[in-house]
Parts: structure tokens; sequence; C-alpha cells
């Protein structure tokens, strides 16, 4: 990631470390311009500018906010808040346990439309963003103590409260997005008390919900940036993504075959499995007893995952009136981004469903269809497990391979009896090492 314009949608980005965007008086910053596409600058005058330059975070020179300092913004940068967006702050809190205020954007009416405000009603490390008028807190975030970069992610539905990576349990709330009206940077636009005391380095602003990846990225720029990757949590606090390439991680939308609930072990997950072969995240979208129209509908509908590549492995458990596991397989592909990578797995008959039934011949029927219209997309493993149980093979099972069904000895066992269909863990680590061999020769 050579700058933040990579990423698409870059709208804001003050950057406190160039000192060609800003107009200085001495140290003292009376314009500081915006670099994103909305253009516009923040402004101050007199005792209300902050100084530039007698600060430093990491190595870059920065503006410092006495307590007494602001800078309003121009009209030209308040579309950010009227839809879902993405937005980062770079900062430091030198107040301790007082409450202060990094920035507000009110409306007309002073309505809260964004904003961050650190240890409210004076209660130490207790972190409020804002993205409409209702708070959403961080109430156990001991990251304020030192440089922290904070990043709300609105979705149409949840806004979520990043600080230095990280989002907790309950840190995200109902968002209402609005135009501002104004917006000031180190105080309240209505009042001047409770401003802001201490650093602020770097704004940066995307008109749009950026994905888990794009997030971590992002958030992985501006900490090597400023010096802060040990402070950070994710796949870049140890590498810098300005000098090593992005890998691609991937998201698996399953049924119970990938979500595995009753392994109670997540590294038995094939999806944990392949993550440490591969040196990647994989994201487990695995929820048991769906339809393959329900993770499909699942994997159209997601804002998270969608510049992963994609695993699909559905269809056991048939699919929804109306639908056919074919045509479900065809829309979550066709609703990938072009030229994403893909890989599509099969359904699995139970040991009900033996060779020359209804339900086998039905299933066998669905693969065969996915096989035939993705062909170079299509990983038999259910085909390659019982393979495993011919005579000379390591599971040999006659019973197995008369019914055309897994092997006893590759079912799950909860203590009192075999499972007709869900594969135990051994099963699991045969099938994870099939899908990373695939993946590899494919070049993923």
């Amino acid at each position: 990631m050579a700058a933040l314009t990579d990423i698409p949608g870059l709208v804001i980005d003050f950057d406190g470390s160039d000192a060609a965007t800003m107009v200085l008086a001495g140290t003292l910053v009376t314009e500081w311009a915006n670099k994103g596409s909305y253009g516009g600058k923040a402004t101050s005058s007199g005792t209300s500018r902050p100084n530039f330059g007698t600060r430093t975070m990491g190595t870059l020179p920065t503006l410092d906010f006495s307590g007494t300092n602001h800078m309003d913004l121009s009209a030209e940068v308040m579309n950010l808040t009227a839809a879902t967006y993405s937005l980062f702050r770079v900062w430091d809190n030198d107040l301790g346990a007082t409450f202060a205020i990094h920035d507000y954007g009110k409306n007309s009416g002073g309505t809260i439309r964004t904003g961050l405000a650190t240890n409210v009603s004076n209660v130490d490390d207790r972190v409020y963003q804002y993205s409409g008028a209702s708070a959403i807190p961080d109430a156990a975030a001991p990251e304020d103590a030192g440089p922290t970069i904070t990043q709300l992610r609105g979705t149409t539905s949840l806004a979520y409260n990043y600080i230095n990576g990280i989002t907790r349990g309950g840190a995200n709330g109902a968002p209402t997005y609005g135009a501002m009206s104004s917006w000031r940077f180190g105080g309240d636009p209505v009042s001047t008390g409770s401003r802001w005391n201490g650093i602020i380095s770097e704004i940066v602003g995307y008109n749009r919900v950026l994905t888990i990846d794009e997030g971590a990225l992002v958030l992985g720029f501006l900490a090597w940036k400023w010096g802060l990757q040990s402070f950070i949590a994710g796949e870049w606090a140890t590498k810098d993504p300005r000098s090593n390439p992005r890998l691609l991680n991937i998201a698996a939308f399953g049924d119970s075959f990938t979500q595995l609930s009753y392994l109670t072990d997540p590294a038995t997950h094939w999806t944990d499995l392949l993550a440490a072969r591969l040196g990647r995240k994989v994201y487990n979208g695995g929820i048991g007893g769906q339809t393959s129209t329900e993770v499909t509908n699942r994997s159209i509908a997601d804002i998270d995952y969608t510049d992963r590549a994609h695993i699909f492995f559905c269809g056991t458990n048939g699919p929804d009136s109306g639908h056919t596991v074919l045509g479900d397989i065809q829309a979550a592909v066709a609703a990938l981004p072009a030229g994403s990578k893909y890989l599509i797995l099969p359904s699995f008959n139970s040991d009900t469903e033996r060779a020359g039934s209804a339900g086998y011949i039905n299933k066998m029927a669905n693969n065969a269809a996915v096989a035939a219209a993705f062909p170079n997309n299509y990983l038999d493993i259910r085909s390659m497990l019982i393979a495993l149980s011919l005579p000379g093979q390591p599971y040999q099972d006659s019973a197995a391979i008369t019914n055309d069904v897994l092997s006893s000895q590759l079912r799950f066992f909860n203590g009192t009896s075999t499972d007709a269909l869900h594969p135990n863990a051994l099963c699991v680590s045969l099938y994870a090492q099939m899908i990373g061999d695939r993946l590899i020769a494919d070049g993923w």
C-alpha cells in the first residue's frame, strides 16, 4: 500500500506531518488543507491556533492542541456523514482522566453527526465515537493512555468503534446518518469548553464502508507511518504494508461442515487449520442447518469480506423451496466482484442416504450439476474422503465403499453413538489438507 488513495473512496485526509498543506505563522497553524477528494480546509486564528512541529508522533512533526486551540472546517468537507462511511483518527491525549473533545461535527440544530470524545464524565479510558447523536462507547479502552488510532466503521445498521484495531463486545451502536453544517477539530463548534489537549496527527475519511481487510490495511499504514505499530492489533502489527504485499485472505460460507460447533476446540476447525497453513486469515461463515439458499443470501448480503477469496460449502441441507443448489451457487458466484477467486465444495450424504436411495440420487445429481457448471472451481472432497476407505488405504471400510458414504472412522462419535453425517476432527483435518493442497496448486 503506497498511499491511502490505494483504497477507493478517500475523501478526507488531514495530514499533520505535511507542512505543504498548511499556512503557518511561525509554528502556529492558520490553515490546514484537506488532501482528500472533498477538498476544503480547516482554519483558525489568534490564540485558537494549534502549533505545528513543536512535537512529534514517532519521527514525524505533528499538530499540538494545548486545550485552548481549535480549527473549524469549511463546507467542502461536510459531505462525509450523509451516508455510510469509515473515519480514522491518529492522536494522543495529554489530559489523563479529564474529559476532552477531539472533534465534533454537527448539523444546523447542533446535533452531533460525527465525533470523538475521551474520558467522558471524567472516567479514565472511556472513549466515545459518534455516528449520529448517540455515543458509541468503548468503556474499557486502556489504549487512550498512549498514542491511539481510532476507527469509526459505519455500516447501514451498525457503527463499530475500533481502538488500535480492536472492537470489543458492545462497542457499537445504531448510526444516524445526516449532513453536517459545522465540524471542529479540537473541540465542539457550539461550545469552547472541554477542548482537546494533546496531539492530532491525522484524520482520514472514506465515503464508503471499508471491508475488514481494507480497514486493517489503513490502520497498518497509519500505524507504521506514525511509528505506532507496537500499539496496534491485527495482521499488520508486525509488518509494514508500505513494503510488504497484501495477502489474499479467505471467507468460507457454509453450513455445519464449516461451522463445526460440536468440535469445541476452534483449532480443529478446517478454517483455522487452513489459516495456519497458509499464513492468512480465514473467516468462518458457517451456520449449522442452513440451506444453500440461506448460505448464498448471507454471502450476497455480506459487506465485510467482499475483497476476499471465497469458499462455498453448502447444499448438504438442500435449497429452499423454489431454488436449486446449482442456482444458489451460481447466484453466489455472480455476486462476487469481477476477478474474485473462489472454490466450491460438494454436498455430503449421510449414512441414511446410501447409494441408490432417493436422498443419495438427489445429492449426487446436485453435485454433478455444480461440478459441470464450475469445472475449474470445484473440489470433490466427498469422493476423495470416501476413497480413503478403499483396500490399501488408511481407513479401509468395505461398507463405506459399497454405500458411498463416509467411513464411521471419519464420522463424529459423541460418546454414545456415531453421527450418520458429520465429520470428526480427523476427517476435518484431512479435508483441510485437501483444500489447502488445491489452493496452493491454484496459486492462491
